[in-house]
């Protein structure tokens, strides 16, 4: 039978959301809440000023005074989707780490990014990346591409929250409909109540618990399996660690030319021209800070990248002899990190509630 939340894991998830809402209204009233603070610790008599209503500056690009650390992080966490994050660890599980190579497109990428594309948008002081399609073009291709873009990102949101939310679904019991109707109204209650002050904030944050919980999760299967040197031998036996392929063979799966390439591409049309980034870029205080931003993202993303395909070889040696797929266990791959989360943290208090709710929120980025 298989292990499924208990109250507490919902109670966390639960208190996360009404986290993430607190960080809206955090940065919505933080001028009325630091003015509270002074006039009750020392005695001023502080009047803030409290701008009723929020401008487009404010709330799309909060004022342009962005620092960094929130940047950097909300930057790396927007390239996280729930779908990625299940699906890179079941790739690592089923095939190996081949997905690694994808760090040599991120090398070529994010530079050109930097300094190509970034110095364009910034010098222009835009809104938007629609912006300057409108000023190159005309008000045809700008409108053009928004309705592209406003249709891209409805179908990617839509199959973002209903694929881990049907994984968990069929793993653990959680009804589909709680884990969608939930984190869609929190995500936009925050993102509209704070703006991108909370947006990056949030991601921060649900960043952090991220990479902790694919930490700790490594570490505890790790232990189980009697230390790194077995863990390694059971990954080694099972040929999960494959050479680079350098073949010009387009019809392979992957080849070292083919992730160059086309992560090269797709890391571009993600950080170099999507207007979720393109957004934090300008919300950054100057161009210095945001060229800060990006190249920061090339050792970040491929760490982080490394500790994904890592967990999957983990949660492969865990399972070896014993695929949780064949004997049934689990109907698709793509359920193997919720499913090895329900087995490890079985009795264990609030942390698959933890779990649960950075999934969920990865998938609204």
């Amino acid at each position: 039978m298989l292990p499924t939340f208990h109250w507490s894991d919902y109670l966390v998830f639960g208190i996360s959301l009404v986290c993430y809402s607190l960080i809206g209204i955090y940065h919505r009233y933080h001028d009325v809440i630091f003015g509270k603070l002074t006039n009750c610790f020392r005695g001023i008599n502080f009047q803030p000023k409290v701008r009723k209503k929020m401008d487009v500056e404010e709330l799309f690009l909060g004022d342009r005074n962005l620092t960094l650390l929130p940047i950097v992080g909300s930057v790396m966490a927007s390239f996280l989707s729930a779908v990625g994050i299940l699906g890179t660890a079941s790739e690592a599980y089923q095939c190996g780490i081949q997905f690694i190579t994808l760090v040599g497109g991120y090398c070529i990428a994010f530079p050109l990014a930097a300094y190509v594309y970034m110095p364009v948008f910034y010098k222009l002081r835009l809104n938007s990346a629609h912006e300057y399609l409108e000023m190159r073009f005309g008000k045809l291709v700008r409108w053009t591409a928004s309705l592209v873009f406003l249709l891209q990102m409805t179908v990617y949101i839509a199959l973002a929250l209903y694929a881990p939310a049907l994984a968990f679904s069929q793993v653990s019991g959680l009804p589909i409909w709680i884990s969608i109707l939930s984190t869609g109204l929190v995500a936009t209650f925050y993102t509209a109540f704070g703006g991108i002050r909370a947006v990056v904030w949030v991601d921060l944050f649900q960043l952090i618990v991220l990479i902790s919980g694919f930490c700790l999760i490594t570490l505890l299967i790790t232990l189980k399996v009697g230390g790194f040197q077995r863990l390694w031998g059971i990954v080694i036996d099972g040929q999960r660690v494959q050479s680079f392929d350098f073949s010009i063979d387009p019809f392979k799966r992957h080849t070292l030319w083919t992730l160059i390439i086309g992560g090269t591409g797709l890391v571009l049309s993600i950080f170099g021209a999507n207007q979720t980034q393109i957004q934090r870029y300008m919300a950054c205080r100057d161009l210095k800070t945001a060229r800060r931003a990006i190249l920061l993202n090339i050792p970040l993303t491929s760490v982080f990248l490394a500790v994904q395909l890592f967990t999957g070889l983990a949660i492969y040696a865990y399972f070896a002899g014993c695929d949780p797929v064949l004997n049934g266990s689990i109907k698709r791959y793509d359920q193997i990190l919720p499913y090895i989360v329900m087995i490890l943290f079985d009795g264990v208090l609030l942390v698959r509630g933890i779990f649960l709710s950075v999934i969920f929120a990865a998938a609204l980025r």
